[in-house]
C-alpha cells in the first residue's frame, strides 16, 4: 500500500530511559545519580561490574531498587499526511509508577556469587489518546491504493485506478502498547590475584510485546461509494532466550579501578499469540474490506505482529573507570557499546547503526553518613529518520542526574536519586509529509541495601 505504510511500525518497544535500542541500562537506583556504574565496586556490580564484586568485603549483600518514571511522548504528523491537510498531534503521558530491580552478592574469600533481577529491555507501557500517527499514514495509504488501482499477482488490474478516491481519518481509540523484557542474571566471580578478577554468568530473558487499538476512516470512491472503515490491531508476542555475561576487573592501585563487561546477543524468537487474528479490518462494503485487509497484511511492519519472528536483544560491551582523587571525591567514567547491526535478524533493526553511550560522574562524601552524587550521559541510539516509527522511536538523549546516599551504619545504605532525560527530536520522512517525535522523561529512584 505504497511506501507511506512503511512508517506503520507498531512495535511498541518504547525505549524510555537510558540505553540503546531495546536495552535498559538503569538497573539500579544509583544509575540515576550517576550513570557511570561499570567501574564501581559494590552490590550494584551484580549487574554492572560482576567481576568487581570479588573485591568487596566478605559478607552477604542484598539490594532492592524502585524507580518511578514520568514520560511525556508526542508525535506531530505534519501537513500533507492528513486528507484535510491538517496536522495531527498524538500524546502519551502514562507514567511507570514502579520499576523494580534486585541485586544479591555473597562474597567469601577470593570468590563471590552474584544475582540480579529486573527489566532488561523494553520500556513499559504507553497510551496514546485518539490513535497514533500510524493510522493517519494508513488512511493515506488506503487512499493512494485506490487512486493507483489494485493489481493481482499477474499484474492485471482487479480494480482500475480511481483518481476521485478520498480517505479521511476520523480518529481512533486509545492506543496501548507495552514491551517488557524480564531478566535474571546470575553467576560467579573469581579473584586471580590481588589486582585482577574474572566473572561469568548466565542471562535468562522472558520478553512480551503487545499492542491494541483501532483507527477509523471514511472512504469515498467511484466504484464503491461511501464506506466506513475500521482497522484494529490486537496483538501480543512473547519469547524466551538465554545469553551469557563475561566480566573482568583490574585494580592496579587502591585508588584506581577498571571494570569491563560483555553481554552476548540473546536470540528471541517471538511467537505471535493471536496469529492472523491480530489484525481485523471492517468496512461497509465487504469487497472494500477484503482489498484493504489484504494490502495491510502484505506490509512487513504489520505482518511482524501476525507471524512468528526474531527480534534479538543485541550484544553489548561496557568499560568503566573509578578513581579516588581524594578520600572524599571519587571520579567516574564509563561507556557502553551496542551491537545492533549484528542482531538484525528478520529485519528487526533495518537501517540502524550500532549505538553507544558515554557518561561521567562523581561521588563526594559529605561526612561519614551522607554521600552526594551527580553525573551526565550522552546516548546515541543508532537510530535515524529511516528507523523512527510511531512507538518505536529511539531518540538520542542527554541525561542529567543527581542523588544522595545515607548510611546510618556499616550494614545499611539508602539511596535517593533524580534524573532528567532530554531527548533530541527526530523526524521520520514519508512520501508527502513527515512525523516529528518528541520525548521528555523525569525519573525518581530509591533503594535500600543491607549487609548480612
Amino acid at each position: 500500500m505504497k511506501k507511506t505504510l512503511m512508517l506503520v511500525a507498531l512495535v511498541a518497544s518504547v525505549n524510555a530511559y537510558g540505553g540503546s535500542i531495546d536495552y535498559l541500562a538503569q538497573q539500579d537506583a544509583e544509575y540515576f545519580a550517576h550513570p557511570s556504574m561499570i567501574g564501581k565496586i559494590g552490590t550494584s556490580g551484580a549487574f554492572y561490574n560482576p567481576a568487581g564484586t570479588v573485591f568487596m568485603e566478605d559478607g552477604t549483600y542484598f539490594k532492592v531498587n524502585a524507580q518511578t518514571i514520568f514520560k511525556d511522548y508526542t508525535m506531530n504528523t505534519h501537513k500533507g499526511i492528513l486528507s484535510d491537510g491538517q496536522n495531527g498531534v498524538h500524546n502519551s503521558d502514562f507514567a511507570s509508577p514502579m520499576v523494580p530491580s534486585f541485586q544479591f552478592v555473597k562474597k567469601d574469600g577470593d570468590r563471590s556469587y552474584f544475582a540480579h533481577a529486573g527489566i532488561a529491555a523494553g520500556g513499559g507501557t504507553v497510551k496514546y489518546d485518539n490513535g497514533i500517527s500510524a493510522f493517519e499514514f494508513i488512511g493515506k495509504g488506503i487512499e493512494n491504493t485506490f487512486q493507483s488501482g489494485i493489481k493481482n499477482e499477474k499484474g492485471n488490474f482487479i480494480l482500475p485506478p480511481d483518481k476521485n478516491a478520498q480517505v479521511n481519518y476520523l480518529g481512533g481509540t486509545t492506543i496501548e502498547g507495552s514491551s517488557f523484557y524480564y531478566n535474571i542474571n546470575f553467576g560467579m566471580a573469581q579473584k586471580l590475584n590481588e589486582k585482577f578478577s574474572v566473572a561469568g554468568g548466565i542471562r535468562l530473558i522472558y520478553a512480551t510485546r503487545a499492542l491494541e487499538g483501532t483507527g477509523n476512516f471514511d472512504l469515498s470512491s467511484t466504484y464503491f461509494g461511501k464506506n466506513k472503515v475500521s482497522v484494529t490491531l490486537d496483538a501480543e508476542r512473547e519469547a524466551y532466550g538465554v545469553g551469557g555475561v563475561i566480566g573482568f576487573n583490574y585494580k592496579p592501585t587502591d585508588r584506581l579501578n577498571i571494570g569491563f563487561k560483555y553481554e552476548t546477543e540473546v536470540e528471541l524468537d517471538f511467537e505471535a499469540k493471536n496469529g492472523k487474528n491480530g489484525l481485523k479490518t471492517t468496512a461497509t462494503n465487504p469487497s472494500v474490506e477484503g482489498m484493504i485487509d489484504g494490502a495491510l497484511r502484505k506490509e512487513l511492519v504489520i505482518r511482524e505482529w501476525l507471524v512468528d519472528g526474531n527480534r534479538n536483544l543485541p550484544a553489548m560491551m561496557a568499560l568503566g573507570i573509578s578513581y579516588d582523587m581524594t578520600d572524599r571525591l571519587t571520579l567516574l567514567a564509563s561507556g557502553n557499546y551496542y551491537f545492533i547491526e549484528q542482531a538484525n535478524e528478520d529485519h528487526a533493526y533495518d537501517n540502524y547503526t550500532n549505538g553507544y553511550e558515554a557518561s561521567i560522574g562523581f561521588d563526594y562524601k559529605l561526612n561519614e553518613k551522607y554521600t552526594l552524587m551527580a553525573g551526565y550521559q550522552y546516548t546515541n541510539t543508532g537510530a535515524n529518520e529511516g528507523t523512527y516509527k510511531d512507538t518505536d522511536y529511539a531518540l538520542d538523549a542527554h541525561m542529567y542526574c543527581v542523588g544522595v546516599t545515607y548510611s546510618p551504619n556499616e550494614t545499611r545504605k539508602y539511596t535517593l536519586s533524580y534524573g532528567f532525560v532530554d531527548y533530541e527530536n527526530g523526524t521520520a520522512n514519508a512520501e508527502k509529509g513527515s512525523t516529528t517525535f518528541e520525548k521528555t522523561v523525569h525519573t525518581i529512584g530509591m533503594s535500600a541495601e543491607f549487609k548480612l
